[in-house]
């Protein structure tokens, strides 16, 4: 709920900098994404893609990096930033991208009193 009440508000307060994609079949959401756009910087982020497992192994995925890729390039954004998960990467580097770094998430307790 708070990644969805922060998104409703970047819609409502910039909605230049939000793009959500989403891939249909027969009118059924099969698969989405967003993009995030960084005002001020050459740089977007791909964010939240999936796909309904029936149909993975589609390109769907791809399609949908693809597409973001060109909106992004057509705003005049050069970089692309993706925290990509293991299934996500090898599409992402048959697509182009290097990996530069890597993450590891953690989750700190909260103390309690």
């Amino acid at each position: 709920s708070r990644l969805r009440h922060l998104l409703l508000t970047q819609l409502a307060e910039e909605p230049d900098t939000v793009v959500a994609v989403v891939a249909l079949a027969d009118e059924v959401p099969v698969s989405s994404a967003r993009m995030e756009l960084i005002p001020g910087t050459r740089f977007a982020g791909l964010w939240g893609g999936g796909t309904v497992e029936a149909w993975r192994g589609r390109g769907i995925y791809r399609a949908l990096v693809a597409h973001r890729a060109r909106i992004a390039a057509d705003r005049g954004y050069r970089y692309l930033q993706v925290d990509a998960s293991d299934e996500s990467r090898p599409i992402l580097e048959r697509l182009g991208f290097a990996p530069l770094t890597t993450t590891t998430p953690y989750v700190h307790p909260v103390a309690r009193r």
